[in-house]
């Protein structure tokens, strides 16, 4: 994997000897670093970019973003532009997990180190690592918080979920997550046989677009696709709540859906009903919604500030340190936190960018 050197070695410059002469050239030393972004559309995907150009400027890299527009051709075309272009390593935020492991493998055979962030790419692909939030980890603490403290014991959860891309896998382990802390805070069963059961329903509910766990008294009665994005997590919501008008529990696999779902449950008179949480993104209008006392209850942390930076620190070890990509997991994850109504003040800032 080809590195940039940062020495010191005559301050970057060429001796070039003419006659009794000495002559410095000073060499080009430039760092040029791509950030391949699946989309831009949402709080959550800019405040990632922007981060990254932060951080990755202070240790003053020349930084390009690109961006797929949810778009797997042009996603394809920006990896190309970054490789045939000659950057020295590129950030990704896949848009098609599967569908990026050509790009990434071929960057990688061209030296180009590839660092994934926010969402993994496929199992084969040569990238160095994937930096995420725990989301299994982060879905199943808010299952928790809400399993423990939404509903009686006794109280069918009759839920719906709006889920983000088919196909994704950081979303399967968000919904799967939600899934087993609430089987886990109501069945009485260990984290490991919660898992288990947890897997059990998300299959189902994937395959036949319902599930039911009896023994946490807990049913998914359908589930509509978001794309991510509020719009998308308003639209499915309101489909969800025709077919569905006695649920009292409505889950997403991120912020920006649940906020959009949630102008559903209000244009249909439930606020009073639903109970409302996020396996992710810990937004800050999210925040605020929990500290307002609403019907949005809980999300986990998946701070774009904490990913950015945790990326950028392995893509300057393994540029100036000399480290390679077989030195890290395949997936480098950040803590796991749900943000509730006892803690929300403790992560919440006004200022943040996300």
């Amino acid at each position: 994997m080809r590195k940039k050197l940062f020495s010191a070695l005559l301050a970057g410059c060429m001796v070039v000897a003419m006659g009794s002469s000495m002559v410095y050239a000073e060499a080009d030393d430039t760092v040029k670093v791509g950030i391949s972004m699946k989309t831009l559309d949402g709080a959550y995907f800019t405040a990632l970019s922007t981060h990254i150009t932060e951080f990755c400027e202070e240790n003053g890299w020349e930084v390009t973003t690109l961006n797929a527009d949810s778009d797997a051709l042009k996603e394809a075309e920006n990896m190309d532009t970054f490789i045939t272009q000659n950057y020295d390593l590129i950030f990704m935020d896949p848009y098609d997990p599967e569908g990026a492991v050509a790009a990434i493998d071929k960057a990688a055979d061209a030296g180009i180190p590839v660092i994934c962030c926010d969402n993994s790419c496929g199992e084969s692909a040569h990238n160095v690592t994937t930096v995420f939030s725990d989301n299994l980890q982060n879905g199943r603490e808010v299952g928790l918080w809400v399993g423990k403290n939404s509903f009686d014991a006794d109280e069918t959860i009759s839920s719906v979920l709006i889920a983000g891309q088919k196909g994704v896998y950081a979303g399967q382990e968000r919904r799967t997550g939600v899934i087993c802390g609430v089987i886990e805070s109501r069945s009485g069963c260990t984290e490991d046989e919660a898992w288990e059961a947890a897997k059990t329903m998300e299959e189902e509910l994937i395959n036949n677009g319902s599930a039911k766990n009896e023994d946490a008294n807990f049913e998914i009665l359908g589930v509509g696709w978001g794309d991510w994005n509020a719009n998308g997590g308003l639209s499915a919501a309101e489909d969800l709540i025709v077919a569905n008008p006695n649920i009292n529990f409505l889950f997403g696999e991120n912020d920006a859906m649940v906020m959009g779902a949630m102008t559903a449950v209000q244009n249909a008179g439930l606020s009073d009903q639903v109970v409302l949480a996020a396996a992710a993104d810990g937004q800050k209008e999210a925040y605020e919604l929990i500290k307002d006392g609403t019907a949005y209850k809980a999300t986990g942390e998946n701070n774009p500030k904490v990913v950015a930076e945790t990326a950028v620190d392995i893509a300057k070890e393994i540029l100036v340190d000399g480290k390679s990509a077989d030195d890290y997991e395949k997936y480098t994850k950040t803590p796991a936190h749900c943000i509730n109504p006892d803690n929300v003040d403790e992560y919440y800032n006004p200022d943040a960018l996300f």
